[in-house]
């Protein structure tokens, strides 16, 4: 109890020299406050941002293989192509049933012709001027093409534009995903070109034999906010008739279709054990897996980046903390050695003289802490905020520059060029804003027991040395070396 007393009193006494030791905490617990918050709050946003993100992975054509075995071949793009083995929805099925998805969907498309609505395009407009062109290379004459997409869903997660908000039902209400009833969905577009509202029948024919004709029932009108094409009123599904996978699938054996599919995988690790899984399966040389891991990455790399600079700058001010602090102990023991040899040779113990100024130290540590807190918190969003702009800013920079390497001065042409050449979407990222650009960082109980954790490394570091002074001192030999 005395040597706490002792402690306390010594604090008060020597004012200026514990004032400085307490304006250096106060800056280190200040600076480590502001960068275990935006450390720990970019950790939680990371974590919360891939589990609201889940792991797609979709099957995707391997174009390096195929462009090899087709000059081995020695046959046309075209040819190639219909001699390649489609995906089925069996295999999907088998694809599916891994230990590495959680879930997985798929769809499937035709074109279709039809005898009572026309399609909602200006390309008649076009072609009025342009009747002696030639036919575009590497048709397959032999098989005529249908004025419609029809695409059917095997679940509504699988429509990626409802679920991102491009598509809205404007009329109507969504078919029923599971059931086979012949529903479908048209664009707004589509209905206004042809006088088209819910509850109405569209009679698809298929384009390759006119004799089977296919009625349905329009359950729902929808509109698409997506960038319209540079020269088409229309939007970009204007002419995409929606339904669910079964009432497609079972109107007509003849129809080919084109399988698309995605699955929702475990976890980020288990991408390349998916991989091999399905070649074990069988699937094909000419596919091969793409996953969102790449482009979820990206949205998260400022907010990485802040998080690695914050851990950084708390290495800097922790080390700094520590030199200043133990060079001011050692200046004070020089100082205090009367005092330090006194104590002892009135026979207190060496150990309690060493606790005594531990205490002093750590208790002017808990009240600049306790303060450099309180202001900490205070600065700590809009400093997270603001690096974290900063460092959006620069990476918007150089993905500007990268842009203007392939020639590209505006967003259009960009916009443009990407959707043309999608082999390289992955160089560029995402845009400014797709970035994680706010971060919510507070002070919690675990940076406070981080801070408290802080002080308490600080206090017995850079009070080591002082111990190691103090162990070293006589009495004898301090009282007789006192000028």
């Amino acid at each position: 109890m005395y040597v706490f007393r002792n402690a306390v009193r010594n604090i008060s006494r020597v004012k200026v020299r514990n004032i400085l030791i307490g304006i250096i905490i106060f800056i280190v617990a200040a600076s480590s406050c502001v960068g275990l918050s935006i450390r720990n709050s970019s950790d939680k946003l990371i974590e919360s941002y891939k589990n609201s993100n889940e792991i797609e992975a979709t099957l995707i054509l391997n174009r390096k293989s195929m462009m090899q075995n087709r000059d081995k071949e020695l046959v046309t793009p075209n040819e190639f192509m219909q001699n390649l083995e489609q995906l089925s929805v069996d295999k999907i099925n088998e694809y599916g049933d891994s230990e590495y998805v959680k879930d997985y969907y798929f769809s499937i498309q035709t074109d279709l012709s039809s005898t009572n609505i026309k399609k909602a395009s200006v390309e008649e407009e076009f072609s009025k001027s342009d009747k002696n062109m030639p036919p575009d290379r590497g048709v397959n004459e032999s098989k005529k093409t249908g004025d419609f997409k029809v695409v059917g869903y095997s679940d509504i997660n699988y429509m990626d534009e409802f679920v991102n908000g491009t598509y809205k039902i404007v009329t109507g209400e969504m078919f029923e995903v599971g059931l086979s009833d012949k529903e479908c969905l048209i664009s707004e577009d589509l209905a206004n070109e042809n006088s088209l509202k819910v509850g109405d029948k569209i009679i698809f024919v298929n384009p390759n034999n006119e004799e089977n004709v296919y009625e349905f029932v329009i359950k729902g009108i929808y509109s698409d906010s997506s960038e319209n094409g540079e020269f088409s009123m229309f939007s970009n599904a204007a002419n995409n008739i929606l339904m669910s996978y079964n009432a497609l699938n079972n109107i007509d054996t003849s129809l080919s279709f084109q399988t698309n599919s995605k699955f929702i995988l475990q976890s980020e690790g288990v991408v390349e054990s998916f991989s091999n899984e399905l070649k074990e399966k069988g699937l094909g040389e000419y596919y091969q897996i793409s996953t969102n891991v790449e482009s979820l990455n990206n949205d998260l790399k400022p907010i990485q980046n802040l998080s690695k600079f914050a851990t950084t700058f708390l290495i800097i001010v922790f080390i700094i903390g520590i030199v200043i602090l133990t060079v001011i102990n050692m200046i004070n023991i020089r100082e205090r050695k009367y005092e330090i040899g006194v104590l002892r040779s009135i026979g207190m113990k060496k150990h309690l003289v060493i606790f005594q100024f531990v205490i002093e130290i750590f208790i002017v540590t808990i009240i600049a802490v306790i303060i450099g807190t309180l202001l900490g918190s205070a600065f700590t969003v809009p400093v997270s905020n603001s690096l974290l702009s900063s460092e959006i800013e620069t990476l918007s920079n150089e993905q500007s520059k990268l842009s203007e390497n392939f020639g590209m001065k505006n967003d259009d042409f960009k916009s443009d060029f990407m959707e043309k050449r999608e082999d390289i979407r992955g160089i560029f990222g995402n845009d400014k804003s797709k970035y994680v650009d706010k971060l919510n960082a507070v002070i919690d109980f675990k940076t406070i027991f981080q801070l408290v954790g802080i002080s308490i490394v600080i206090t017995i570091i850079s009070s080591g040395v002082s111990m190691i002074f103090i162990s070293r001192y006589t009495p004898l030999k301090i009282l007789s070396n006192r000028t």
